[in-house]
């Protein structure tokens, strides 16, 4: 596995109001001169996509989401000054982007009873969640360079839907969680990176 890197960087929330190519770079630039590393770049949430990602072009994207060369050209960029861009693919939680396409609105992880229910997320034990999920880590990871690869996972209400109910009867709602997390760990160090995800859930036990 890569080296772990001493991290100390920002957030960029592309995810929600993506900016243009410039503006990135005045970014990485004022990282670089205040002696940051590190960029979170946030491509998806509930808002839809910072990048046109290629392997799944139906997902919700934004009008001026970022193409492939472009992104690649902006990890370049920061990579020649010092500063590693994380690309942050939301993977449970946040998942609009994903579940509000017609196509993948089954895989919202939601009671036909409660739809009013907020922050739905994926379905953890879905076959096609999965799939889509392990393209978009694939061509992350072939777009960035560094060493990690943020897969998100937390704020998200789930287990309402009648698959994640069955696998939580065969287990429980921890075993699941650490089932899917297993899963993206898996996944993104067979690509080479190592899987960053938010703690809220891990450390606070409210699986």
């Amino acid at each position: 596995m890569p080296k772990p890197l001493k991290l100390r960087g920002w957030m960029l929330d592309a995810a929600r109001v993506t900016e243009t190519p410039e503006t990135y770079r005045r970014v990485i630039d004022a990282c670089a001169r205040w002696g940051y590393n590190a960029i979170m770049f946030r491509l998806t949430d509930d808002e839809g996509c910072s990048l046109q990602f290629q392997s799944r072009p139906e997902l919700k994207t934004h009008p001026n989401a970022l193409t492939t060369e472009e992104m690649k050209a902006l990890v370049r960029y920061a990579d020649v000054r010092g500063v590693t861009l994380i690309p942050e693919v939301e993977s449970f939680g946040h998942t609009a982007y994903i579940t509000s396409v017609p196509e993948h609105a089954a895989l919202a992880d939601r009671d036909p009873a409660k739809p009013e229910a907020s922050f739905n997320g994926l379905i953890p034990v879905h076959p096609k969640a999965q799939a889509i999920l392990k393209d978009l880590y694939t061509e992350a990871a072939s777009i960035f360079t560094g060493p990690y690869l943020h897969g998100g996972c937390d704020e998200v209400n789930w287990g309402g839907s009648q698959m994640s109910q069955d696998a939580i009867g065969a287990g429980s709602r921890g075993e699941v969680v650490a089932g899917l997390l297993n899963r993206l760990n898996g996944l993104a160090r067979s690509l080479g990176k190592e899987l960053i995800v938010w703690g809220d859930h891990v450390i606070g036990h409210s699986l």
